[in-house]
């Protein structure tokens, strides 16, 4: 523990910078984005020795009609024979490398849908032998779906046709990593496009429509615990004006990076319970329950999210071990 109390400060100084929160914000609600800091960060692509892939599925609010449903795919790798090679060489530390991302999702609240699909590019340097500094950006596209059918209004005549809006999109983010600690930063909906959709296309009456910027600060540690137990505590802080920033605390144990289990605090919202298993040397399953402490918990019971892993062409370690996170 002695060897890492540098890495325990930085995170207890990340922590206590954290604002009060809050949860508003437009973009998807993720439990297990510390399984998976991409879809967060495009910078993280290609930071571990393999093509890594991911599904996952999330149910918000079970129970209550209209509720957000989440669905994503991720891949991402780097590029180049430093990444692949099965021998180290001299200096082989020093080059930096390339990588390539892409995801698509859908995520789904009652009559409202949206559809995203993004590619990455990243490039990652080596600021010292054991730190490392990754620079990425995505660009993709969104539609924004209204199914009119859904709406319910007291006088039954009004009729609100179905309606699209499509934008393109843009996130930037850099990550700061070495075998022990992170540290990441980002921004969402760079454009901040305005979305051609209005509940009464004839009086043009809208609601406010615009793609607020949002922004994700992350950083966590790996602290030792004993030969085969390892302790990774993390926080999140997220922000979109005019909203109030929204902090994430988190802590994973994991034994010999074959179990975890691990447990969340989303400040004003949510107790998150996850647990996951290694149950091949390329496939991982995890699961998260969230029991809501905001207003709506007697309204519903609780959140379900499924992530599934898999490591696919796995190479001998060339720059550092597996990601802790």
């Amino acid at each position: 523990m002695k060897k890492n109390l540098p890495g325990f400060l930085f995170f207890l100084l990340l922590a206590a910078g954290a604002a009060r929160s809050g949860q508003a914000q437009q973009l998807a609600q993720y439990s297990q984005y510390m399984n998976n800091n991409y879809v967060l960060n495009p910078a993280v692509a290609g930071t571990e020795d393999y093509i890594d892939v991911k599904f996952s599925y999330r149910t918000q609010w079970t129970g209550l009609d209209g509720a957000p449903k989440t669905y994503y795919a991720s891949i991402n790798s780097s590029l180049g024979k430093l990444r692949t090679q099965p021998k180290r060489r001299m200096h082989d530390w020093e080059k930096g490398y390339h990588a390539l991302g892409a995801i698509v999702y859908r995520d789904e609240t009652g009559p409202i849908s949206r559809t995203g699909i993004y590619g990455s590019y990243t490039y990652n340097l080596a600021l010292t032998r054991t730190l490392r500094l990754a620079l990425g950006a995505s660009v993709g596209m969104q539609q924004f779906s209204l199914d009119g059918s859904q709406l319910q209004f007291h006088n039954t005549s009004t009729i609100v046709a179905n309606q699209a809006s499509r934008v393109p999109d843009a996130t930037v983010g850099v990550w700061l990593y070495n075998e022990n600690i992170y540290l990441g930063l980002s921004s969402a909906q760079l454009l901040g496009n305005q979305l051609d959709i209005a509940y009464d296309p004839g009086t043009q009456i809208v609601g406010p429509n615009k793609l607020e910027r949002h922004y994700f600060l992350t950083g966590g540690v790996r602290l030792p615990l004993t030969e085969d137990l390892s302790l990774v505590p993390s926080v999140l802080v997220k922000y979109m004006k005019p909203a109030p920033v929204s902090v994430d605390f988190n802590a994973k144990v994991k034994y010999r990076d074959i179990l975890w289990a691990g447990a969340s605090w989303r400040a004003s919202d949510a107790f998150v319970g996850m647990v996951g298993v290694n149950f091949s040397p390329v496939a991982s399953l995890s699961y998260s329950y969230d029991a809501s402490t905001s207003e709506i918990a007697g309204y519903q019971s609780g959140s379900h999210e499924v992530l599934l892993s898999l490591k696919l062409k796995k190479k001998p370690q060339v720059v550092c071990n597996d990601r802790f996170w």
